[in-house]
């Protein structure tokens, strides 16, 4: 049981597309895992997870939750892709209830992640810029930029490193030179440099999730963050290192 988060202090760096690709990755190895919108009000996860037209609890069925929830209920009430639980922002296109997204209590937010935790070998929420923190380890998204790396030095500013995992760069092949430079500068150690993936925006045009399919960078970025992340929960448990993936 553990939580990942992915943050991007710059915007449009991609936090939704590596945040589904981990939950299919994980499935894909037979993990049991769910992806989660941090911000309900304006996260749109299921979109990403190609689950918009798929049935199921988002977040605004869940805002009155008051008190512990059930893990295994709740799981067998969201939307599912290829083994990954989704747990989304937007609404389903069929429940015109749902069509006003409504802000979620922190009392509510708490109990469902909690519940989440209890009932999933790993949960990965998409925080986007805005993270609530203490939830797990977390993962910085940025571009190899200038402007990356003052929008990353702003956001520990304000927020700190406890809780960090690592950083993430996206660039181009060469940009990957000086990725390390750029983590060690923040303080934080490289996790991966994800290049600039066409095999994702093919898939995306054909309705297919980030990371179903085992090739390209953005995959291969996943399974090991995802062997990473298991591994250090497994250890920390005392199970084998690695036996579930």
């Amino acid at each position: 049981m553990t939580i990942l988060g992915v943050i991007g202090p710059s915007g449009g760096v991609g936090c939704s597309t590596v945040v589904a690709a981990l939950g299919m990755r994980a499935a894909q190895a037979g993990v049991r895992v769910a992806v989660v919108d941090g911000d309900p009000l304006r996260g749109g996860l299921q979109v990403t997870m190609a689950a918009e037209h798929l049935p199921g609890h988002r977040w605004s069925h869940l805002v009155e939750v008051d008190g512990e929830v059930g893990g295994e209920r709740l799981l067998n009430r969201l939307p599912t892709v290829e083994g990954c639980a989704v747990l989304s922002g937007g609404r389903a296109s069929s429940d015109l209830e749902a069509v006003v997204p409504e802000q979620v209590p922190d009392e509510a937010f708490e109990a469902v992640l909690a519940a989440l935790d209890r009932a999933c070998d790993l949960v990965v929420i998409d925080w986007g810029r805005v993270a609530r923190l203490g939830w797990g380890a977390s993962v910085l998204i940025l571009p190899v930029t200038a402007r990356g790396l003052a929008d990353a030095q702003a956001w520990l500013g304000g927020n700190g490193h406890e809780g960090l995992a690592g950083v993430v760069t996206r660039g181009s092949g060469r940009e990957q030179r000086i990725a390390d430079d750029l983590a060690r500068g923040l303080g934080l150690p490289l996790l991966g440099h994800l290049r600039d993936d066409r095999s994702v925006r093919a898939a995306e045009r054909q309705g297919v999730p980030p990371g179903l399919r085992k090739r390209g960078g953005v995959a291969r970025l996943s399974d090991s963050l995802v062997a990473s992340v298991l591994a250090v929960a497994d250890a920390q448990a005392g199970d084998p290192v690695g036996s579930r993936v």
